[in-house]
């Protein structure tokens, strides 16, 4: 009997952290690992790094729209709901990234190097809107805080890799070679989701003998796109939903979780390569090892509180509490230039928004209808790179506002965080349970 999602928890971890661990992967190498090399090497300014992010963030923004309505309406349901186009997806990152090869020096080539980003990211997106729908469709209630932890973990293992191995290789023996290694990897991951099935009587492959389940499947009414408009109408017609829509949009505007996106993450390699004069491979192994290691402790610890205390409890008081951090970052500027201070400031603060972002994730998907899965989820994370967006084309603009000042540029972001905070707390008890966020939070506390 083939393994599967539907019968095996460990299948559906080890599924959707595999996909995350992935996603990590070549975004950070682009993101982190190359423009902190040519920031390094005088070839890269904030616009221009500010025009390759946001030819990334485009699929992210615009086509997650479209991609999730696709794959809620279109389905091969012999192979999987979801499945058969997390494999597409999979294997279109692991093309495109091989299409980066024909880029001979990124610094002279900036322009064709955003162009690969962006097609790259098409399927980075498909494969986050599809993992996202299998994640939504395949997991219970009360593993959603754990699983989304979990899968961030993997996120960052991949995010490690690509800036403390792959960025080695790139300096030592450049970017094609940094490329050569990734997508070996991009295919392995591939396979994990090409031998686990996602439930029982699934065909592996489209020429595999269809079962009596299999035939069933494909024969089942997939929606049609005005039932799937008409589902979304009705899923947030409520009020939790409604304001979880408003929540993605400012959710990281103002920055977080070390993904190098929104007002203070987007400077990352600005404050402290060029402004603290940080040698860049210090910078590198810092956000590569101890950062990292930081985000991933705090997605555990994230996962664990909000499968005790509830997602939108935890992720309330985390947003409040790194709200407060920032500030007190921004008021000890004095203490910038010491090391030993700057680390432990970056650190702790990396682990507050570790734990918002584990929960961010397992509360949207507790408020979110399974049916609609791909085309709701996919709103609420297209909202939220909008967010992100809008943070990194606002960064450049405050910190020149800010008279260049760095620390000002933090109390800019903590007002935005201040802003999620003000929206969380426009969350009561009653509407939660209704939605069902609050029930699941209560089986998870009476479990506990």
């Amino acid at each position: 009997m083939s393994v599967n999602m539907q019968d095996s928890r460990t299948a559906r971890f080890t599924t959707v952290c595999a996909l995350y661990f992935a996603q990590g992967l070549p975004w950070f190498f682009v993101a982190t690992a190359l423009v902190t090399f040519l920031v390094d090497n005088g070839s890269m300014n904030d616009d221009q790094k500010l025009a390759l992010i946001s030819m990334g963030m485009i699929p992210w923004i615009i086509g997650k729209l479209v991609l999730g309505p696709i794959i809620d309406r279109y389905q091969f349901k012999s192979m999987g709901r979801r499945r058969p186009w997390v494999l597409i997806a999979q294997l279109g990152m692991m093309l495109t990234m091989a299409a980066f090869l024909l880029v001979d020096d990124p610094a002279e080539d900036l322009q064709t190097l955003g162009l690969f980003f962006l097609i790259h990211n098409i399927f980075a997106a498909l494969q986050d809107v599809s993992s996202d729908a299998l994640a939504v469709d395949t997991l219970k209630e009360e593993e959603l805080s754990l699983a989304n932890g979990l899968m961030f973990v993997a996120k960052g293992l991949g995010a490690m890799f690509a800036v403390l191995g792959l960025s080695r290789v790139l300096n030592d023996s450049g970017f094609q070679s940094a490329l050569l290694v990734q997508i070996p990897i991009l295919f392995v991951v591939m396979l994990v989701p090409l031998f686990i099935l996602e439930r029982p009587g699934d065909k592996r492959f489209p020429w595999s003998s269809s079962s009596d389940e299999s035939s069933n499947n494909e024969t089942s009414d997939a929606m049609t796109f005005g039932e799937i408009l008409s589902g979304f109408r009705t899923a947030v017609a409520d009020k939790p939903a409604r304001l979880a829509l408003l929540l993605c949009t400012v959710m990281w505007i103002g920055g977080g979780m070390g993904t190098g996106m929104g007002i203070i993450d987007f400077q990352w390699e600005f404050l402290f390569v060029e402004e603290l004069n940080w040698e860049s491979q210090k910078y590198l192994d810092t956000k590569g090892a101890p950062v990292f290691l930081m985000t991933m402790l705090g997605f555990l610890i994230g996962g664990f509180l909000g499968s005790k205390f509830g997602a939108h409890r935890t992720l309330t008081y985390a947003v409040g509490i790194g709200t407060v951090m920032t500030v007190l970052w921004s008021v000890s500027r004095s203490m910038w230039d010491n090391t030993s201070f700057m680390l432990p400031a970056w650190l702790l603060w990396t682990l507050v928004w570790a734990i918002v972002g584990a929960n961010l994730l397992a509360f949207l998907m507790s408020i979110t209808t399974k049916d609609i899965g791909g085309t709701q989820f996919s709103i609420y994370m297209t909202l939220i790179n909008v967010g992100a967006f809008a943070g990194n084309a606002l960064s450049p603009q405050l910190l020149d506002l800010a008279g260049g000042s760095f620390p000002n540029l933090f109390l800019a972001g903590a007002v935005f965080q201040a802003i999620v905070l003000f929206v969380l707390l426009q969350f009561n008890t009653e509407d939660l349970m209704a939605s069902g966020e609050g029930e699941a939070t209560l089986g998870a506390t009476e479990e506990a």
